[in-house]
């Protein structure tokens, strides 16, 4: 009821968690426990409720308990804090519901707006590009992908997913920038146990950003930059060789996937995504430079699926083809396109029951920083050129350099709202770049945690509750012109005005 989150161990997890969850909101409404004057723990309990029934299926359900929440809420509606909180979750909670009853373009311009509002927060821009990407319409503006491509490395390969028509391409040629691939770490076997043994999820994640960097690959090679889509290409397979591990053992203390998993993961990937695309992009190549009969080559014996990679190859052939003197073979027709239906987002929403903050509770970052106010005072006279020079903000945070140059940024959170510590992880690593001179930095790694305190009766865990959350970035510090890096500034610009109290 006050927004802390506990689970009894016998239903922390399952298919019933829903159906649990809504069992106990009706309770807690049902007891009369609930005063007339505790609008705020009545608005919890009612969004709680809303994301169940989202998760059963009852669209309608939810609309109806988001509107019941925000009426209690009301008398906090306009302030900043509860706004970007409280107000953004409920506004993506009916986004999903309004994208499940088929309101898509109200659902959009929730999220667009509820994105917005929070640039720097993992849940909320991954469920706003979600929607926007469950719509089937090509985003007007792809800075919501873009902004969760530079916080969230595991995602890097969605914007390039998204190309839907050759236009696409051209845009992410264009924004391409300095080959990088991040292959995700060796899942533990509890992730592939969690699923009952199947590895479809992980296989999807081990994909995503070997086909994102493919697809840029081809966009480069279909845009006349052969040489950056070849470094694209070796990139990629470089990445994939270092995911193979060597040997083939059971992993560190039964807590790793056994080798051979993740040597199936990275063959998998390989085949099904790398292969292909290298190929194609081979093949573009070849077209680009009059060798029409090494571009049919290539594609002879396939079998390729109709997607915006494969008719552009179509058309720049046929293109080619007609304006070259010389005979070029046909190609083999594409088979038709994957049918996909409206994406269920419904299953996020239990992501998105964000603790309502305040500026009361907004004490982590100043306490982190206990001799601030007189920093600033001894640095006055530095202030017109930085507000970071001669402030030690070190502690309660912790930075350690690695020895390949990059520095882990971590930050461990007595609060119950994991954007906040996001958020504040972000901003010490955006003030670690301008303290190092650098005007942005890039996020080549994140770990986000939650803690909780448990409590045992002879040894055997009752329940779990909440008590705060960690996030772990590792970062390197840049200049300009690096895709997908942060401006350091501007995190300090938009983060800064929340949590620097002082």
């Amino acid at each position: 009821m006050r927004g802390e989150a506990t689970f009894p161990s016998y239903r922390f997890s399952g298919r019933d968690a829903p159906s649990q969850t809504l069992a106990a909101c009706d309770r807690v409404l049902e007891s009369g426990k609930l005063l007339p004057e505790q609008t705020l723990r009545r608005a919890h309990v009612m969004r709680a409720r809303a994301a169940a029934k989202l998760e059963l299926g009852d669209a309608a359900g939810a609309l109806a308990d988001i509107d019941a929440a925000q009426e209690a809420g009301k008398a906090y509606a306009g302030d900043f804090f509860y706004d970007r909180s409280m107000g953004v979750s409920l506004d993506l909670l009916r986004a999903l519901a309004l994208n499940e009853t088929g309101e898509r373009k109200a659902a959009l311009a929730l999220a667009e707006a509820a994105a917005a509002k929070r640039t720097y927060a993992l849940e909320v821009q991954r469920v706003a590009g979600m929607l926007r990407a469950a719509n089937g319409d090509k985003p007007a503006d792809p800075t919501i992908w873009q902004g969760l491509a530079r916080i969230d490395p595991a995602t890097r390969g969605i914007f390039s997913q998204l190309a839907s028509q050759s236009g696409d391409l051209a845009e992410l040629a264009a924004s391409a920038g300095t080959p990088s691939v991040a292959m995700p770490e060796a899942p533990s076997l509890k992730a592939i146990m969690t699923n009952g043994g199947n590895i479809a999820p992980l296989l999807s994640e081990w994909s995503a950003p070997v086909r994102g960097a493919m697809t840029k690959a081809y966009a480069l090679a279909a845009h006349g930059q052969p040489a950056a889509a070849r470094a694209w290409v070796e990139a990629t397979r470089a990445a994939l060789d270092a995911a193979r591990p060597a040997g083939n053992s059971q992993g560190e203390a039964g807590k790793q996937a056994p080798k051979d998993i993740v040597t199936l993961l990275v063959e998998m990937a390989r085949a099904e995504h790398f292969k292909p695309l290298a190929d194609l992009v081979d093949a573009r190549i070849a077209i680009a430079e009059g060798r029409l009969a090494d571009a049919a080559a290539a594609l002879q014996g396939k079998q390729l699926r109709a997607t915006p990679v494969t008719e552009e190859f179509h058309a720049a052939y046929a293109a080619a083809r007609s304006a070259s003197a010389l005979s070029a073979p046909d190609l083999p027709p594409l088979g038709p396109a994957a049918k996909r239906g409206p994406a269920r987002l419904s299953g996020m929403a239990d992501d998105l029951l964000i603790r309502p903050e305040s500026q009361r509770k907004l004490i982590d970052y100043e306490k982190s920083r206990p001799n601030i106010l007189g920093a600033l005072v001894g640095a006055a006279f530095s202030m017109g050129t930085t507000l970071l020079g001669g402030i030690d903000r070190t502690a309660g945070f912790r930075s350690t350099p690695n020895d390949d140059g990059s520095i882990k940024v971590e930050y461990t959170g007595n609060t119950t709202s994991g954007p906040v510590v996001q958020e504040m992880t972000l901003l010490r690593a955006a003030e670690l770049a301008r303290e190092a001179g650098k005007s942005h930095f890039h996020v080549v790694g994140r770990n986000d945690y939650q803690r909780y305190l448990t409590q045992t009766m002879n040894g055997v865990p009752m329940n779990r509750t909440l008590t705060g959350y960690k996030t772990e970035l590792t970062i390197r510090l840049l200049g300009e012109g690096e895709a997908d890096a942060l401006d350091a500034v501007a995190v300090i610009d938009a983060l800064g005005p929340v949590y620097y109290e002082s």
